[in-house]
């Protein structure tokens, strides 16, 4: 997590209202009885709300909660921006669906170093830099679309591992 992020304070107007809206990251926990993996379950998040919008989601082995990761088998809110740090692991289920919209903000859509499977519909776009870096694995076996052509597309480091068994998209 970027330290910029946990000290930032909006500005406040005439009667204490913010001027800016300050996303704070949204870091997964997971292990909610009965619901152990759904993304779109209020406790399995640290803050107890779903990500939407501005949000930054990170998802890191080291915070889930008895190594219960999400698994993403609906609609879910669109994000700003998804880190997957070493050791976690995002998996789109074959009715899920996720766009990642960087709002033209954030450089990257997504910063994996972990694990993410795609079995249903990821978009990313309206990032600044690239779309993905991807230092783990991205496994394809659903839709994966991104805006970026193949320069920034998918920026590639010697640990990550990108394998396409489904449909790659430019949009």
């Amino acid at each position: 997590m970027n330290n910029n992020d946990k000290f930032a304070y909006p500005t406040p107007e005439d009667g204490g209202k913010a001027t800016r809206r300050v996303s704070v990251p949204y870091f997964w926990r997971g292990g909610t009885y009965g619901a152990e993996r759904f993304w779109n379950e209020p406790m399995n998040w640290y803050n107890r709300f779903v990500p939407g919008w501005f949000d930054v989601v990170v998802i890191s082995g080291e915070y889930a909660h008895d190594g219960y990761f999400p698994i993403i088998e609906e609609f879910a809110n669109d994000i700003a921006q998804l880190i997957i740090e070493p050791g976690g692991k995002l998996t789109v289920g074959m009715l899920g669906k996720l766009c990642v919209d960087g709002l033209g903000k954030k450089g990257l859509g997504i910063l994996n170093e972990g694990d993410l499977v795609i079995d249903g519909e990821l978009t990313v776009h309206r990032t600044l830099f690239a779309s993905v870096r991807n230092k783990g694995l991205i496994f394809n076996n659903g839709s994966f679309a991104i805006d970026k052509n193949e320069d920034n597309g998918i920026i590639h480091s010697s640990s990550g591992r990108f394998e396409n068994y489904g449909e790659f998209l430019f949009l």
